[in-house]
């Protein structure tokens, strides 16, 4: 239900109404975890929608990807806990994460895996899970084009839409989520906005653990009762490995310096397994032994792009937005690219909800102004954590062996970003109307540390009990 204290009306947080009902028709253009979070939610409050992906399909290469516990609350509610349910069984089960040195293997600092692992987040193989919530959509009957490619964009002040070949589709507004190459990204801003390198690329893989647990040498990794995650880090470069999914998988990542300078516009390519054991040598030997045991098929490599901060996510029109790696893309080091994505997600639909189909401008410019700032400053952290661990400073890392951890603040992974909205929206509108400033509240105030380690795990858990509650009323 909705907040007494909001004078909105909506459906509230927890609230689906009709399909269909609002009469806005909204145009997603991919279904990454953005356009999946939009599509589903923007259908639980009534609105038409229908979704373009230029790729044929999901794949199920990759290695893994983290919905923290801000996020994760919004999937949990999806089909009535039925989704959870679902993932469940490949979710991870991490105690820690073990920090070491990158040649000797010494633990530097033992990172608590709060909001990232089962129970309190949903971390998981990204095929895997990117098709659980694909398969969501069908189930909804929300229509998804595959294999599609915008050629174009327009607006006008009464709508948008996009030219798929050759023919012009129209809606209310459309919500782009096509990622770091995002076509509308300059359509939007107004210029040729090209991603350039970051100087890093990754390798990433994910196989079925059942050849890796017959290993010797990888029996490690199978000991006790939970998954593990064990990060070496040196100069320039980092690993991350471990296993996933209960132990049903195993998972790794380099990343790495990049000797190329080019971003092409296909940025994933497979990898060879001969070419990461170049950057590993000197390195731990279990970091080895992982790579040779990986299949040759489940080796990725991936170039990561970046885009400086835009100066607004919204079209001249305010009929197009950007959310997602579209509007703000992450480094793997922040651990909440698809986080802040589903968060986009779920604010955009409500406050198209709340403006209605007379005033979509307003809810897209009401959408940017309620996450701009959080989404902003969330990116900003990968860009330090990769910066703290590529140049470690061992000596002052015994001194404060924390400083090498992701943090963990409150004000990130106990957000319940629905909720904000819900109670937002009204001030941050009203600040568009007449030109003041709004404050937001979601991230930390002007001065204050963003890098703590505040966030509780009886928070964490919040949105699990109300699923619990779902699946005991089914």
């Amino acid at each position: 239900m909705a907040q007494k204290s909001r004078k909105t009306k909506g459906a509230g947080p927890d609230g689906v109404v009709y399909p269909r009902s609002s009469g806005v028709k909204v145009i997603i253009v991919g279904l990454g975890y953005s356009g999946a979070a939009a599509a589903v939610e923007c259908h639980r409050k009534g609105h038409d929608v229908v979704v373009y992906e230029q790729f044929p399909g999901i794949t199920q290469l990759g290695d893994i990807i983290g919905i923290t516990g801000n996020a994760a609350q919004v999937v949990a509610k999806w089909g009535n806990g039925s989704v959870h349910r679902e993932l469940e069984p490949i979710l991870s089960s991490w105690q820690a994460n073990n920090i070491r040195r990158y040649d000797t293997g010494d633990i530097l600092y033992s990172q608590p895996m709060v909001g990232y692992n089962a129970g309190t987040g949903y971390t998981a193989p990204r095929g895997p899970m990117a098709i659980i919530l694909a398969n969501h959509l069908k189930d909804l009957g929300v229509p998804v084009h595959f294999g599609k490619r915008i050629q174009d964009y327009f607006e006008t002040e009464d709508e948008a839409g996009v030219v798929v070949e050759g023919q012009r589709i129209t809606a209310d507004c459309v919500i782009a989520c096509d990622g770091v190459h995002s076509k509308a990204r300059s359509f939007v801003v107004g210029i040729d906005d090209r991603p350039y390198p970051t100087g890093y690329a990754t390798y990433r893989a994910w196989f079925d653990a059942d050849e890796a647990k017959k290993d010797e040498k990888l029996s490690w990794m199978f000991e006790g009762d939970s998954d593990k995650m064990e990060t070496y880090i040196g100069q320039d470069m980092h690993c991350i490995l471990g296993t996933c999914s209960g132990m049903k998988g195993v998972v790794w990542n380099i990343t790495h310096k990049d000797e190329y300078d080019n971003v092409a516009e296909s940025w994933s390519f497979p990898g060879k397994r001969e070419d990461v054991l170049g950057y590993v040598q000197g390195w731990n030997e279990r970091i080895r032994d992982v790579v040779m045991a990986t299949p040759k098929s489940q080796l990725v490599d991936y170039k990561l792009a970046w885009r400086d901060p835009l100066p607004k996510w919204v079209s001249n029109h305010a009929r197009i937005i950007l959310i997602g790696d579209s509007a703000h893309p992450f480094l793997p080091t922040s651990a909440q690219g698809a986080g802040q994505a589903i968060e986009d997600g779920a604010t955009i639909a409500i406050c198209l909800e709340l403006a209605g189909k007379a005033d979509v401008p307003l809810a897209l410019c009401t959408c940017e102004k309620l996450r701009y700032a959080r989404a902003s400053l969330a990116q900003q952290i990968g860009k330090e954590t990769r910066e703290i661990w590529h140049k470690t400073d061992w000596e002052q890392a015994k001194k404060n062996p924390q400083s090498l951890s992701m943090p963990l603040p409150d004000w990130l992974f106990g957000h319940d970003p629905q909720r904000y909205a819900y109670e937002e929206f009204d001030a941050a509108a009203s600040s568009i109307k007449h030109g003041t400033e709004y404050t937001p509240t979601n991230v930390p105030p002007p001065g204050q540390n963003h890098r703590v380690y505040d966030f509780k795990v009886d928070k964490a858990s919040q949105w699990l009990k109300g699923t619990t509650k779902l699946r005991a009323s089914l």
